[in-house]
């Protein structure tokens, strides 16, 4: 289930403290506050995961000038749906990838809020919070 919460609430409920410092107004006043949802993120190997897979853009490119879109690059993209993420993992734009980790995300976990050009894809503003051992690969 998701929740919509304004982030003011969510910091006095929840008090998160951020897997990467955040930049002003981020993340956003509008966010979804997952309750036991499910959610999918692409892996770069086939049968395992690692922190690797959850660093964001904006901690890969540290000195870009990301502007406008620095809300989005240091969150992370998180799909809802199984059969959207295995159809999104068949893409060519993603061949790097090459696994599916299945993550069930918890309001300590962080918040999200759907964007980009698909209904399915999610970005994820992640809390130290988040266990990396709750998840789990799928099976391609």
């Amino acid at each position: 289930m998701l929740l919509a919460y304004d982030i003011k609430d969510y910091y006095n409920e929840y008090n998160p403290h951020w897997a990467c410092e955040m930049p002003e107004c981020c993340p956003p006043s509008d966010v979804m506050v997952p309750d036991n949802h499910p959610f999918y993120r692409l892996a770069k190997l086939a049968d395992a995961y690692d922190a690797s897979d959850f660093i964001s853009y904006a901690e890969m490119s540290p000195h870009r000038s990301w502007g406008e879109l620095l809300p989005l690059a240091v969150g992370l993209s998180i799909i809802e749906g199984e059969q959207k993420a295995r159809r999104t993992l068949k893409l060519p734009f993603f061949r790097k990838y090459k696994g599916i980790i299945s993550i069930v995300l918890h309001p300590a976990d962080g918040v999200v809020k759907q964007t980009g050009l698909h209904h399915s894809h999610y970005t994820w503003w992640r809390t130290t919070a988040f266990q990396m051992s709750n998840l789990k690969m799928l099976a391609l």
